[in-house]
């Protein structure tokens, strides 16, 4: 095993745990004044009451629904390859602060997009690294080829 692996095994053993989260569709439970107060075993559980009694559960789906609407609709792309020290530095770049890789590229395209001249910086290292791998790959398909026809 390598030892990116084997620390990698290890950094999952060690993660820490999550605070248990308030679920917002869930509404918080509110005393009624009207009842009368009984010790019995239904009131050490808590109970939870919609707050709105007569609201459908499809009001709730609606609403959902309409607040995803505000939002850009995201879709999946395909797996990014990238260079292996470069992938290490950026993704520990990204943990520490709590975000993806992804989220990080989105935020630095909308940035870069916004400024001309910091696009033209990266569209021309994108376009040095692009040759390179494509000479990488030549160089790997000539060694497949060459060790294939010796055997």
């Amino acid at each position: 095993m390598s030892d990116d692996v084997l620390n990698q095994l290890r950094n999952k053993r060690n993660r820490s745990t999550v605070e248990p989260r308030q679920d917002a569709l869930v509404p918080k439970v509110q005393p009624q004044a009207s009842a009368p107060k009984q010790n019995s075993p239904q009131e050490t559980s808590p109970v939870t009451e919609p707050t709105n009694p007569t609201a459908a559960p499809g009001d709730t789906i609606a609403e959902l629904q309409t607040e995803l609407e505000k939002y850009p609709e995201t879709r999946r792309h395909s797996a990014i390859v990238l260079e292996k020290d470069l992938d290490q530095e950026l993704t520990r770049f990204c943990k520490d602060r709590g975000i993806t890789v992804e989220v990080f590229l989105e935020a630095a395209w909308s940035f870069a997009n916004a400024d001309n001249a910091v696009l033209e910086k990266i569209t021309t290292e994108a376009k040095r690294r692009y040759d390179q791998r494509k000479r990488v790959g030549q160089i790997k398909r000539l060694i497949t080829m060459l060790s294939n026809s010796s055997k």
